[in-house]
């Protein structure tokens, strides 16, 4: 077949047919080229197709079997669509035969199907052929039109046999039963082993790139048993997920096992009851949700799930376990709005997957303890019985399903294009037309409204579903209700995350309190304001900081309306609250707070600087100022401040304010001190004496504004005066001036006073900052000096890994990697001389001065971090330079920064990887073997 195969011609899977123009035989059968032409025609890519069918039909087994006008059809809906459905028939074209029969198959015939496979090509193999052939058939079937209630038990039916297969065939190679006679040393184990699977597939609801998660249990116990189990285990593992030139036939995961990777990958039934009843974290148990037997011994696997039901679905959630089902909270919108990809991501994003599974399951642990016909793993059949017992309402539920359906669709079509794990909208508009077009929509425009329609009706009834039982609880009278319906209500607070139902029932009473216009208002927010309490690190904390602030705002007779006319302000004051007690406290005492509240990023400059902190921080909270632009935006309300210092401080000589450090990268985090020293010009003990005066009369001034000045970078210290004149400054620089002071000179700007003094001084200190060759005896002073930070400033040499200051990989590291750079090439590079990190980082990246990899690394850890510190500071609005101590901690600040499922541990993962990679970034610029190079 030839690539340049036209619509009308058949491209060598059939004669092209001839008919007389004004013949009778119109009502015959169409030809083969018109047939393929309609086929194109309405494939999602119709070139796509063509070059695809091209590429599978140079094979005379495919185009024979393409030659049918029913499999042509189909078959070039598929490859019009997807590349690796064409990689895979171009690498087995037998296997084109799989168009020609796609009806959907169950589990009894899928698995006859994968045993004939592995035993005509060997188990890895076939393995590999048998689920890339199913599901590419599911995927034809799928894109013809076939619903998602059909063809999601198929895939799911796909991985369960995968894994049936592997668990017998890996018998053979780990040879866990009885010993064989051929090899007498290996001696006879007699043990059975189940699969449980979580997740999507135990929800028979997998996707066609998910990842398959696992959880492995044997019997019996013994020495014996655990380690011909978890020998069977490994093997079943490296079966499916090893890769190979074919890749891989299941993505799977076994790290939600008991203790994780840390543990065996089996455990004897007993031991794994035991773990669950008496360590299990309750992320652990919420797992359990989806926990389904589907291969190996059933019966076993069946036994572990009914002994562990009153684990999962206790009779009550233990306060000290709140700390863990917060975990859960899917908190989608803010993560993902951080990161630019609210509107794009299907799984995660607002009103994306997550919204419908989150609330399912979360009704399912408030409900499911006192009834059972809720325990349903899988979410469509769960959210049918939420309908059915009435937790939901019928309409609701229709309409939520219709939703997830259509999102499930969306993600399906995201990964048959490549056999992708992905969830994102493409950018490019050609693709976005292409996967409108499977979706059966005409083009990307209309993908993109169906989506934000879907999106839309998700996170209302999302809210809904949460927040809309406990409005309607405090939507009645002021007095708190009794009986059965406040004990559903508080059950309710208690599964959000409140340690203390009662008091917090108490509290929402007050705050709806009908009687008072501010809480009428507050009561109709409510699906506004209680997701933002209950996603924090201490809802019960947050919710009396709510209610204090509540208090003075009722003394404003403005607030009430301006909530009311914009429904926004009430989310920024209530994440602000939840995310930090220093914001609270400006909310509750600052006149105007709540229209301050409401400024967006862009406006702040206009404040008051006071004002403008205010507004600055509750934009952090919102998620709508990630780093840099936080720290160039606090950089700016300070400068003002710094300003309003000097114009305040009188007459002086001509006088300047230079900012060293952070504030003069304009890099400033909530709690950061302000670096700064002061340059006057003039002569004699007058001019000193003035210049002395207004340097001090300045830092006052700062610090009463709320800022901690610091002047301890001037030349010889606290001992030295606080200002000197220009020409001092040169001759201290010159005589008597050290490594480290030149490297503090890079990042010299003027900040407020004589400008054009100002600038002199800059200028100045570029010539000093930036030497003609910088010696073997400065860069491994700078060395040293690295160093010694670390090993004399951060004790115990356990704290190093998780001070992320000073520590490993921390900002330090970045600091000095950068600033070497620019001692050693900003002479010769001028673009290279910038303030900001990141700003230079791109610089001397893009004159080739250091590697790609490098800035990479850098820039990564430098962000990351960033917002650590930056979660960290918003509390308290306290210096932060090392991660908290406790788990607890931990745990509160991964949620700050938007990690939704087992924070803690993900986090962790991310911080060690950044900062490991950091580190030999570092290194790489401290050692490598050009950074003796001058």
């Amino acid at each position: 077949m030839s690539a340049g195969t036209t619509p009308g011609g058949s491209g060598g899977l059939a004669r092209p047919g001839r008919a007389d123009a004004g013949s009778e035989r119109r009502a015959d059968p169409p030809a083969p080229d018109e047939i393929l032409g309609r086929a194109l025609a309405a494939a999602p890519d119709p070139e796509l197709a063509r070059v695809a069918l091209s590429r599978v039909g140079e094979s005379p087994i495919a185009r024979d079997l393409l030659a049918e006008p029913a499999t042509v059809e189909v078959a070039v809906r598929l490859l019009g669509f997807s590349t690796a459905a064409a990689d895979f028939l171009v690498a087995h074209p037998e296997e084109a035969r799989l168009f020609g029969d796609g009806r959907p198959r169950g589990r009894e015939e899928l698995l006859a199907e994968a045993a004939d496979d592995v035993a005509r090509h060997g188990a890895r193999p076939g393995l590999r052929r048998f689920r890339r052939r199913a599901l590419l058939r599911v995927a034809a079937r799928d894109l013809t039109g076939s619903p998602y209630d059909e063809v999601v038990p198929e895939i799911s039916a796909v991985g369960e046999v995968c894994l049936e297969v592997a668990v017998r065939e890996a018998a053979r190679e780990a040879s866990p039963g009885p010993a064989d006679p051929g090899d007498p040393g290996r001696a006879k184990v007699d043990v059975s082993l189940a699969v449980i699977g979580m997740g999507k597939l135990g929800g028979q609801e997998l996707n066609y790139a998910s990842d398959v998660d696992v959880v492995f249990v044997h019997n019996p116990a013994g020495a014996q048993a655990q380690e011909g189990a978890s020998r069977w285990a490994a093997a079943v593992i490296a079966l499916l997920a090893q890769p190979t030139e074919d890749g891989v036939a299941l993505r799977l995961d076994a790290s939600l096992r008991p203790e994780g990777r840390a543990g065996p990958l089996s455990r004897s039934l007993a031991s794994t009851l035991e773990y669950y009843r008496r360590h299990a974290a309750t992320w652990e148990r919420q797992a359990l949700l989806k926990a389904r037997p589907v291969a190996g011994d059933v019966d076993l696997g069946r036994r572990l799930l009914d002994e562990l039901s009153e684990v999962v679905y206790a009779d009550h959630l233990e306060p000290s376990a709140i700390e863990d089902v917060r975990n859960m909270k899917v908190r989608i919108e803010e993560y993902v709005r951080a990161r630019g990809k609210e509107a794009v991501e299907v799984k995660r994003g607002r009103g994306g997957i997550r919204d419908v599974e989150f609330a399912v399951q979360l009704l399912q642990m408030v409900h499911g303890r006192r009834d059972p016909t809720l325990r349903d793993p899988n979410t469509l059949r769960a959210l049918s019985m939420l309908a059915g017992e009435g937790y939901v309402s019928v309409a609701d539920a229709d309409t939520l399903a219709s939703s997830y359906r259509f999102l499930r669709t969306l993600e399906h079509r995201l990964q048959i294009a490549r056999d992708l794990q992905t969830h994102e909208l493409p950018e490019d508009g050609a693709a976005l037309t292409r996967l409108a077009r499977s979706m059966g929509l005409t083009d990307g425009e209309e993908l993109r409204s169906s989506y934000e329609r879907h999106a839309d009706v998700v996170r209302g009834l999302h809210e809904q579903l949460f927040y809309r039982p406990l409005m309607e609880a405090f939507a009645g009278p002021r007095a708190p209700r009794r009986g059965t319906e406040r004990s559903s209500t508080e059950e309710l607070l208690h599964g959000l995350g409140f340690a203390d139902p009662g008091a917090a029932y108490e509290r929402f009473a007050g705050l709806t309190d009908p009687v008072t216009r501010l809480g009428k208002v507050i009561g109709h927010m409510f699906p506004v304001v209680a997701p933002a309490l209950a996603l924090s690190p201490n809802p019960d904390a947050a919710l009396v900081r709510l209610e204090r602030v509540a208090e003075r705002l009722r003394e404003d007779p403005e607030t009430a309306d301006l909530l009311a006319s914009d429904p926004g302000i009430a989310r920024r004051v209530s994440v602000a609250v939840a995310a930090s007690s220093w914001l609270s406290d400006l909310l509750a005492t600052r006149p105007g707070a709540l229209a301050i509240a409401g400024r967006s990023a862009e406006t702040i400059a206009e404040l008051d600087p006071r004002d403008a902190l205010l507004a600055l921080g509750v934009s952090y909270a919102a998620g709508d100022l990630p780093v840099p632009e936080l720290g160039r935006a606090l950089t700016a309300a300070a400068d003002r401040v710094v300003a309003g210092a000097v114009g305040r401080a009188g007459e002086a000589p001509p006088f300047a304010v230079i900012g060293l450090g952070k504030l003069g990268a304009e890099e400033l985090s909530f709690a950061s001190d302000l670096d700064v020293v002061f340059v006057y010009e003039g002569e004699g003990p007058e001019a000193f004496e003035e210049a002395e005066r207004a340097a001090g009369a300045v830092l006052s001034e700062i610090r009463a504004a709320g800022y901690e000045a610091d002047a301890d970078l001037r030349p010889e210290g606290r001992s030295g005066p606080l200002a000197r004149s220009l020409a001092a400054y040169l001759e201290y620089w010159e005589r008597w001036g050290q490594t480290w002071e030149f490297q503090s000179l890079l990042k010299a700007r003027f900040v407020a006073g004589n400008e054009l003094l100002g600038r002199r001084f800059v200028s100045a200190a570029e010539d000093f900052a930036y030497p003609d060759i910088l010696s073997l005896e400065r860069i491994a002073e700078i060395r040293r000096m690295r160093v010694r930070m670390e090993e004399e400033r951060v004790r115990p040499v356990d704290a190093r890994r998780f001070h992320f200051k000073l520590g490993y990989g921390g900002l330090a590291d970045i600091q000095f990697a950068v600033e070497l750079s620019q001692l050693r090439h900003g002479r010769g590079h001028p673009s290279i001389r910038r303030r900001h990190t990141l700003e230079a980082l791109e610089a001397l990246a893009e004159a080739r001065l250091v590697e790609d990899s490098v800035a990479l690394a850098l820039g990564e850890a430098y962000v990351f971090l960033g917002e650590i510190k930056n979660a960290l500071e918003l509390e308290r609005r306290v210096s932060a330079v090392a991660l908290p101590a406790t788990p607890e901690g931990q745990a509160a600040l991964a949620r700050a920064l938007g990690y939704e499922e087992y924070p803690r541990q993900r986090f962790l993962e991310d911080y060690r990887r950044i900062t490991r990679r950091a580190r030999g970034a570092m290194e790489r610029v401290f050692y490598g073997e050009d950074a003796a190079s001058g």
